[in-house]
């Protein structure tokens, strides 16, 4: 007779080929205990994630005249209970006329976006959180400590407040620069609220630059309940910044790595490619090949880079940039570990854990530079 734990197995095998609609995993959920149990725990939604690779489509953003444009294109199948105009950005002004709304960032099936002046040297007071599938938005109000200032660098992130139930509570997390300084802010839809500010400042988090110039890479990943995020521009020495979403603690580490790692890199990605799911540095090349740096514990609990393979994409059907001078890399989203890659044979949207690659664009979709945002929606049950 089979063991409860290898009924387990067979039963996840299964329920890991559910379709990725909405209403799959809450049905499913609510067959059994059993069956709930599974479905929610955060190893299965991850291997869920993982064999449902492919986002449900991308937000194309670019910058012309100093307004971003914004568009959507499906790349999976939305079925009968997602509408196309739900894509349709949102009828709410950034401001007056001197302002535009700025892509942070998507995740947990909700994009954030921030106002801007168009010539670029301030934010304006509000920031919106979208959710298309549900056809919701929240305006907020960007935290007063921002108001009236010129940080060079301010990026965001928006999360699901639990159990990845994207029509629940979330939060936005908000970071930006100061001269020797990084800071860090929290708002709750539960509260409606702002927190207290965290900070990370030269002395304490080995910030040396003094003259240098603290720049917040945009992208960034979720690490178990962390976000993470690249600093350039400190000491010429590559650093991460993280914030723990429980403590609410800020950290600043820098990446030991060789010298010659960094020498002509075409790119530097966070991703959760090592095992279980942990951070991983991603190093591009100009012919598009990816050192994968994972980071690990040393005995003394200080974290260690440790190479953990190469991805040759340039091997992967001959996908070669377009000009090598030219930028490759279109797109990240390392919590799934996709990459929107430009080649000479189109535009690549590549799963780097599985080697699974398609097609999206015949040809580079930007003349003047742009990013492209995977876009997903994890339909996880229960209530958040």
């Amino acid at each position: 007779m089979p063991s409860p734990m290898d009924v387990d197995d067979v039963l996840a095998e299964i329920l890991l080929r559910l379709p990725p609609l909405p209403s799959a995993l809450p049905q499913a959920s609510l067959v059994c205990t059993r069956w709930r149990r599974l479905v929610t725990d955060p190893d299965f939604l991850r291997r869920f994630r993982a064999h449902h690779w492919k986002p449900l489509g991308v937000f194309l953003t670019s910058f012309p005249s100093g307004r971003e444009d914004f568009s959507f294109s499906f790349i999976s199948d939305p079925g009968d209970s997602i509408r196309h105009e739900s894509f349709s950005m949102p009828p709410v002004r950034a401001g007056d006329d001197d302002y535009t709304w700025v892509f942070l960032g998507c995740r947990h099936g909700r994009v954030l976006l921030i106002s801007r002046t168009r010539h670029g040297y301030g934010h304006g007071r509000q920031m919106l959180v979208w959710n298309p599938v549900a056809g919701e938005h929240y305006l907020l109000h960007v935290p007063h400590f921002l108001l009236d200032r010129h940080w060079s660098s301010v990026q965001g992130a928006v999360i699901c407040a639990s159990s990845h139930n994207h029509k629940g509570p979330f939060k936005v997390v908000l970071v930006w620069n100061g001269s020797h300084s990084v800071h860090a802010c929290v708002y709750s839809s539960e509260t409606g609220e702002w927190g207290d500010v965290s900070t990370a400042v030269q002395r304490e988090s080995g910030l040396i630059a003094e003259s240098g110039f603290i720049v917040v890479g945009f992208w960034n990943v979720l690490v178990g309940n962390s976000l993470y995020w690249l600093l350039f521009g400190i000491g010429g020495q590559l650093h991460i910044l993280e914030f723990d979403l429980d403590s609410q603690d800020l950290a600043v580490t820098e990446v030991r790595l060789p010298p010659d790692v960094y020498a002509k890199h075409r790119g530097l990605y966070l991703t959760t490619l090592s095992n279980g799911g942990g951070l991983t540095l991603v190093v591009m090349s100009a012919n598009l090949r990816a050192q994968l740096w994972e980071r690990t514990p040393d005995f003394d609990g200080t974290a260690r880079w440790m190479l953990g393979g190469t991805i040759e994409l340039d091997k992967l059907l001959s996908l070669r940039p377009w000009f090598p001078e030219c930028r490759a890399i279109l797109g990240v989203q390392g919590d799934d570990n996709v990459m929107i890659v430009s080649t000479y044979r189109g535009v690549f949207m590549v799963h780097l854990e599985s080697m699974q690659f398609e097609k999206i664009f015949e040809a580079n979709p930007f003349s003047d530079g742009g990013t492209i945002h995977p876009f997903t929606t994890l339909y996880a049950p229960g209530a958040c």
